[in-house]
């Protein structure tokens, strides 16, 4: 059955309308009105990985064991923006109802956030422990590589089983871009949005560091995850 391009046009303009909603209600929100994704992802890494962690009002979750704090920064909204755009994107024209696969993305992506982030929480609150410190190696630097680490291979790995399950409904291999989409989607939202931002209103100072930093490691991981696959396949197609 073919789908009127009309329908592709009005899905995915409601995907970014949507999209661009929750971006603009996080830049304005607390703790208070991330409960519905801090909580999860906060009982998350208290039931599974042992965090204490107490819900404070106005504040998040606090572990007074690890000295630490769970605030909006620590909600994934990014990532769960990323995460629908990237799977609504690159798998829509693989389904007739633009509208169910839209919910089907969105609901998936909170999923994997609520996941992503619980993770993040329990490993930061080890490492935030760890006698691992420097002049170089800081706090914060080590919270944000822990922080892209996570997310994007979380990306990454959602990405492939979607993929996987894409081609097998289709009865056939898809040729989906499976090394850079992701790579694309996170360092544009990641990155490119908020450098548009600053261009058009200023940003905070370290923006350079941080870009470079996310940049470097989404790069890095793309080649250690998709070259061994690459080279198998050069190899067994070789004459």
């Amino acid at each position: 059955m073919m789908t009127r391009p009309s329908s592709h046009l009005g899905a995915g303009a409601c995907a970014l309308a949507l999209a661009f909603s929750v971006k603009a209600f996080y830049s304005r929100a607390g703790a208070t009105e991330l409960l519905w994704i801090l909580g999860p992802s906060a009982w998350l890494a208290r039931v599974v990985g042992g965090i204490d962690l107490a819900y404070e009002r106005g504040a998040g979750f606090i572990s007074h064991a690890h000295h630490m704090v769970v605030g909006p920064s620590c909600a994934g909204i990014n990532f769960l923006v990323i995460c629908f755009l990237a799977l609504y994107f690159s798998f829509a024209h693989h389904f007739p109802g633009k509208m169910r696969w839209l919910t089907a993305s969105a609901v998936i992506a909170f999923g994997a956030a609520i996941v992503a982030s619980g993770l993040r929480i329990f490993v930061s609150a080890h490492l935030w422990d760890a006698d691992i410190y420097g002049l170089w190696m800081t706090p914060d630097r080590m919270h944000r590589i822990a922080g892209t680490v996570i997310y994007y291979a979380s990306l990454v790995m959602l990405y492939l089983v979607v993929a996987s399950r894409v081609d097998a409904r289709a009865g056939a291999s898809a040729h989906h871009p499976r090394c850079t989409a992701p790579l694309l989607w996170y360092l544009g939202i990641s990155l490119g949005v908020p450098l548009a931002g600053r261009m058009l209103e200023g940003g905070p100072p370290g923006f350079a560091e941080h870009a470079a930093w996310v940049a470097g490691i989404t790069l890095c991981l793309t080649v250690l995850m998709f070259l061994p696959s690459a080279l198998r396949n050069r190899v067994f197609w070789k004459p």
